[in-house]
């Protein structure tokens, strides 16, 4: 099967890693764990980091006169100073990355729907907002692969931002080499992938990458144009439209088997049958055609197999032990 670069990961230490939570525990991480041994990792923890014990009294995002503060709820002292000046110097020696992992509601470490109170003690929240850590990351790697480990258990969320960050990791590798051979071929295995995104933006880039500008300007643009397009999936009527354009170049088929494939992918869209069961069909005939070259291509390949999410984590699970049912 085709390799897969080794992505670059920034995670919170307290997810698998160290017992650094506020109150001195770890948190567990299904995708952190599956991601171990295919990625590398940089933890952190801005809170240890800017001297805070473990365990340790929590901290709050307060509002104060119209500016968020980052405040400890007992004592009353205030920390935001000191964790912009670490986010700073932290991002700034960071070195690559191609995505991040973050534990959400963490008042420095949330991407997302943080709480913002009115005051440090006995406050109801006043509005939602990203940890200060976070912050400084959204600021500098917008439209990087980033989530919270608690978004991760969703299969659908979890797709997708494996997808982005292994398209990221395989990105960084050849942008690092400069090289218009290998961006073409990154396009080429791309393509469908990519269609089912945006079919808009793929033009751009088929038009950028054909065209007769620089290649530094090339790179720059196409890796904007890599941004937006991985920022969300493509809608279901494009995964499906992008299929059915697959089936039609992966080689000869009798009727019968557009016919059986077109039935799959109604059931599909009526939520009978799983997106999985629509790809492996289409890397039957994409292998028919293409042999293993059919591996290279990330619509059906996105990533490793190992990181797909257990399909039925209960099927072992004997539903007939029980008192009545016993002979």
């Amino acid at each position: 099967m085709e390799g897969f670069p080794r992505p670059v990961l920034l995670v919170s230490r307290c997810l698998e890693f160290d017992n650094v939570r506020y109150n001195g525990q770890k948190v567990s991480s299904p995708i952190v764990r599956d991601l171990m041994q295919f990625a590398d990792m940089k933890i952190v923890c801005p809170e240890v980091e800017i001297g805070l014990g473990v365990p340790r009294e929590t901290l709050r995002i307060v509002r104060i006169n119209g500016e968020h503060r980052l405040i400890q709820t007992k004592g009353g002292l205030d920390f935001t100073e000191r964790m912009n000046s670490f986010a700073e110097k932290f991002l700034d020696e960071l070195g690559e990355v191609d995505g991040f992992i973050f534990k959400g509601l963490s008042p420095s470490m949330g991407l997302g729907n943080v709480k913002v109170y009115g005051k440090a003690e006995m406050s109801p929240v006043v509005e939602r907002s990203s940890g200060f850590f976070a912050g400084h990351v959204i600021d500098r790697y917008h439209g990087y692969p980033m989530e919270e480990s608690e978004r991760l258990l969703n299969v659908h969320i979890r797709h997708h931002f494996l997808t982005s960050l292994y398209a990221f990791a395989d990105f960084r590798q050849i942008k690092n080499q400069g090289s218009m051979d290998l961006l073409m071929d990154f396009h080429r295995k791309n393509v469908f992938l990519f269609m089912s995104y945006s079919p808009l933006l793929l033009d751009k880039m088929s038009g950028l990458i054909s065209g007769t500008e620089s290649e530094k300007m090339v790179f720059d643009e196409y890796t904007s144009l890599l941004k937006e397009m991985l920022r969300k999936p493509g809608s279901e009527v494009l995964k499906i439209e992008t299929a059915k354009k697959m089936l039609l170049t992966s080689g000869d088929k009798d009727n019968n088997e557009i016919l059986f494939f077109d039935n799959m992918l109604r059931r599909f869209s009526e939520n009978r049958i799983s997106w999985d069961a629509v790809i492996e069909v289409l890397r039957m005939f994409s292998f028919r055609t293409l042999g293993e070259e059919s591996h290279k291509d990330r619509f059906l390949y996105p990533y490793p197999e190992e990181l797909k999410a257990p399909v039925d984590e209960s099927r072992g699970k004997d539903y007939w032990d029980n008192e009545w049912n016993k002979e």
